[in-house]
């Protein structure tokens, strides 16, 4: 069975820690059906007319089309450079970081960069729906007319939308989407979107959440922010806020073990990686390691339980958990982030591959469930299982040396491999 790639949507403000996030991101895009890339600046970082997090992507991107070669020569479905560019768009917003909501000035370092920034009352329909917005600028943007084309899109998969900021563009998407389409293909649309919110960004998360009900929580810093949208709110297929665990990954690379490793890890710098929980449990799926449409299970990027009955079925959040539940993961995922990088600067029989797990001739990443009366036998075969590089190796080998009696090796060590991997041998 082949694995099935993951519909993503990440929606970024580019601001000090998102370009390492990305870069993380791009050494697993292979594992996934990037479908946008969203840019809206949020302030403080940068005003709504400041370029700095465009520059930022295009900067990233471009040293990602340098290494592409490269990178294939690992994994040949990664991305090509056209592929992601092509799905790079410009939001527009701008909007302060919730918990500085209500402050209307901001002025300090932010990761080396020394940033004064001053915004009037924020409140929800300024900014979402008709018009313009108090910028003076249209609320529909190309990254939010961009969206509903991914939204129209016949495919069933799950969308997986990560925020590591700007969901004031995704808001917006949803509201035009929504009166252009009709409810009922919203509703369709609703129940195929996943929501992993870093924090909740800015004040547009109130479409989907009660505010004020999440403050009542008294689970993280939002400042003095309280809910101004009146309507209905929207419920996606779920919602995971990620209300702490994500500070973990602001500090967990050393700028010095990334740099160094081809053209993408220059642009790899000390402002920490804040947004990489957001897709960190979609590498642990597509590994083998949790069910990525079950948030209660443990992975690379957390754990959730329900956010209780005051929330819709489906919303989750980190509050409460037992940190080490939270950051048990950190070492592994920060280990293949370190061999990932070899990729850029290694041929493929020089680096580490993960293994493939094949169980009961299964080889995809679709959940196996097995259906048994109790005490009844259940036999799980991974027999089939195998090591890449162990093939690689081989094949590498085989081609070196041509002489006749070594034409049996494949075969015997193939055998000898397998028969490892069916008696749970280590090498």
């Amino acid at each position: 069975m082949a694995k099935e790639k993951y519909r993503v949507v990440i929606m970024t403000d580019m601001t000090h820690d998102d370009g390492n996030s990305l870069i993380r991101y791009l050494y697993y895009s292979h594992f996934f059906d990037t479908e946008a890339i969203i840019i809206t600046q949020q302030l403080p970082d940068f005003n709504y007319n400041q370029d700095g997090p465009w520059i930022k992507v295009n900067n990233i991107l471009d040293a990602y089309k340098e290494e592409n070669a490269q990178l294939k020569r690992h994994h040949e479905d990664f991305p090509s450079y056209a592929e992601l560019a092509g799905v790079t768009k410009k939001g527009r917003g701008a909007l302060p970081i919730i918990w500085l909501t209500n402050e209307k000035k901001f002025a300090q370092e932010i990761a080396g960069r020394y940033v004064e920034s001053e915004w009037g009352d924020i409140t929800f329909h300024d900014w979402i729906g008709d018009g313009l917005n108090p910028n003076g600028e249209p609320k529909d943007s190309e990254g939010s007319e961009y969206l509903q084309e991914v939204f129209d899109k016949e495919d069933d998969r799950p969308i997986f939308v990560q925020m590591w900021g700007g969901p004031i563009t995704f808001v917006q998407a949803l509201y035009r989407y929504r009166e252009r389409k009709g409810e009922e293909k919203f509703k369709k649309l609703l129940s195929k979107i996943h929501i992993f919110g870093i924090l909740l960004q800015d004040i547009t998360f109130d479409y989907m959440i009660d505010l004020d009900k999440v403050q009542a929580l008294k689970c993280n810093n939002m400042g003095t922010v309280t809910s101004t949208f009146k309507g209905e709110r929207v419920n996606p297929a779920w919602f995971l806020h990620d209300n702490g665990h994500f500070w973990k990954y602001l500090k967990v690379m050393d700028q010095k073990e990334v740099n160094g490793n081809g053209p993408i890890s220059a642009y790899y710098d000390h402002g920490g990686e804040g947004d990489t929980p957001a897709f960190l449990y979609l590498i642990s799926a597509a590994l083998g390691l949790n069910d990525p449409l079950d948030p209660t299970q443990g992975s690379w990027g957390s754990m959730f339980q329900s956010m209780g009955e005051q929330f819709p079925d489906g919303y989750f959040h980190t509050c409460g958990l037992e940190r080490s539940e939270l950051e048990r993961w950190i070492p592994a995922a920060k280990t293949s982030f370190l061999n990932r990088l070899q990729y850029s600067t290694k041929g493929p029989e020089e680096v580490n591959h993960e293994p493939v797990a094949v169980i009961n001739g299964a080889g995809g990443n679709q959940i196996i469930r097995i259906k048994e009366e109790p005490g009844a036998w259940v036999i799980l075969d991974a027999s089939g299982s195998f090591d890449p590089d162990a093939r690689l190796w081989l094949l590498t080998r085989h081609k070196i040396k041509k002489g006749r009696n070594l034409e049996l090796w494949p075969f015997l060590l193939i055998f000898i491999s397998s028969y490892m991997t069916r008696y749970g041998i280590s090498d």
